[in-house]
């Protein structure tokens, strides 16, 4: 479980990585609630962050990711682009987030993202 929550901060420097390089905005979604509210048992995660979006400067999103709560039973990374009805679920696999048969690189995110960026600009 820890591998998975490893693997979605390294994802969400990425998207960091990807507004600050692009001119998007890095949007924080929600946090975990556990973090928030401390309803059950402190949780040790690297990060808080349960889902994140890039945006367009007028904060219209284009990306969104969020992982699975620690207790869901079947857990991953799902990534949507937002008006493209694109759904990729991730999981992990020796320690690296993967879909169609591949390991997530940086720069296989950066692609997706600019395409996305691109692909649902907004117009007028």
């Amino acid at each position: 479980m820890e591998a998975l929550y490893q693997a979605w901060s390294e994802l969400l420097g990425w998207m960091r990585a990807y507004a600050e390089e692009k001119g998007a905005r890095f949007v924080v979604e929600a946090d975990f609630p556990n973090l928030i509210y401390r309803l059950h048992k402190p949780l040790s995660l690297p990060t808080p962050v349960m889902s994140a979006s890039l945006a367009y400067p007028n904060e219209e999103r284009f990306l969104l990711a969020a992982v699975s709560p620690p207790q869901a039973r079947d857990t991953g990374v799902e990534i949507r682009l937002v008006k493209a009805h694109v759904y990729l679920h991730l999981h992990l696999e020796d320690g690296s987030l993967v879909y169609e048969g591949r390991p997530l690189t940086k720069r296989r995110f950066f692609q997706l993202a600019e395409t996305a960026q691109k692909a649902l600009a907004p117009t007028g």
